[in-house]
């Protein structure tokens, strides 16, 4: 796969993958999870993962907002339930309405 951010790298460690994610929130991006059994150059249209809230305001009732550490655990979560799939992270610059990153954050993991 050759369409991501860091595509020439090796793969991403769960350390880089969460400095890429507070990055992402740092400069107030939002993140998103997206996966796929079958990412060929094709298949536009990736599946989204939904970011739960790690906290509801009390005094508010709104959510808080999601740290790298809580984002990685919904990674997680998703490649738990898809064993099969690719796993992207993408963030989404609202100032220039433009992905700004996207990379695999999770592989298959075959035979699991």
């Amino acid at each position: 796969m050759r369409f991501e951010t860091f595509a020439f790298l090796p793969p991403l460690s769960q350390t880089q993958a969460e400095a890429q994610i507070q990055h992402a929130l740092t400069s107030g991006w939002v993140p998103s999870i997206e996966f796929s059994e079958n990412p060929n150059s094709a298949d536009f249209y990736w599946r989204q993962w939904p970011i739960q809230p790690s906290k509801i305001n009390a005094t508010t009732g709104k959510p808080e907002a999601a740290s790298a550490t809580h984002i990685a655990n919904q990674i997680d979560s998703c490649a738990r339930r898809n064993p099969y799939a690719y796993i992207r992270i993408s963030a989404y610059n609202p100032q220039t309405r433009q992905t700004a990153l996207s990379f695999i954050a999770k592989t298959p993991q075959e035979g699991q």
